[in-house]
């Protein structure tokens, strides 16, 4: 075998040497490769499956409230209502005195206590909004279809012959009326309690719109306009508010018992 035969021999044996690494080499990567590959794949599988339940279950909360039934929402019961009369109106004034209208004073408080009653969640209807005319069987009527848990109507007082006197009078039908009796003595109570407000007793007096009412029912003399200093704080919008905030106190401590 000549020189160039064995040099050639050589040469094809280091270059088959070379391949066989360069495979055993490829192997072992392709051995370490292919676990992390399916690691790997695993691992997105996972994160897409648990990305696509999630999705659906924020689809289903967002969507709920409307899909659920009416009847398998939890009933919350029966709201208390309350009927809030403001004496007179329209044609019929009530007692004027220094200027002072009886119908204005007896609306703007019983707006002012539909105000800080609602915002106690309780259900207000009025048996007027505005300056108009209604008479007492209305009233009464009014506050027996709106099926009322309580009802109130608000008025001014007037006492000529004495005009000292002052302070909220609170009435209710009769003795043996003894809801009425303790929503009474609670509203009473409420203003008595209040610093710069007069209050002085709850009594039994048959007005019409107690005796025909088919619920607790009170009716508010909430001060004197023949006293002239009681009369100028019922004309005040701030008076009026604090009024009806302690008449409210009244009829929920003894309404919410």
């Amino acid at each position: 075998m000549d020189k160039e035969t064995c040099r050639k021999r050589k040469k094809l044996r280091k270059r088959r040497r070379l391949k066989r690494i360069v495979i055993a080499y490829l192997l072992r990567v392709l051995v370490v490769l292919v676990p992390l590959m399916m690691i790997i794949l695993m691992v997105c599988g996972c994160l897409y499956i648990y990305e696509k339940f999630t999705d659906k279950e924020e689809e289903v909360i967002e969507t709920a409230p409307s899909q659920i039934p009416a009847a398998t929402i939890k009933d919350k019961g029966p709201q208390f209502r309350v009927v809030i009369d403001p004496g007179h109106g329209g044609s019929d004034g009530g007692t004027v005195s220094g200027g002072t209208i009886e119908k204005d004073i007896n609306l703007s408080v019983a707006l002012k206590l539909k105000a800080v009653l609602e915002d106690d969640d309780i259900d207000v209807v009025m048996t007027r909004s505005s300056d108009e005319y209604l008479s007492l069987e209305q009233r009464a009527t009014a506050a027996n279809d709106a099926g009322a848990d309580f009802f109130i109507s608000l008025h001014c007082n007037y006492y000529e012959e004495d005009a000292r006197i002052a302070g909220l009078e609170c009435y209710y039908s009769s003795p043996d009326a003894t809801e009425s009796k303790a929503y009474a003595e609670s509203i009473v109570e409420a203003v008595s309690l209040s610093d710069g407000m007069q209050a002085r007793t709850a009594k039994d007096e048959g007005y019409y719109v107690l005796l025909n009412t088919r619920m607790p029912a009170v009716l508010v003399e909430m001060g004197f306009l023949s006293n002239d200093s009681e009369r100028r704080k019922l004309a005040d919008d701030d008076y009026q508010e604090t009024l009806s905030q302690k008449i409210a106190e009244g009829i929920l401590r003894e309404g919410m018992d």
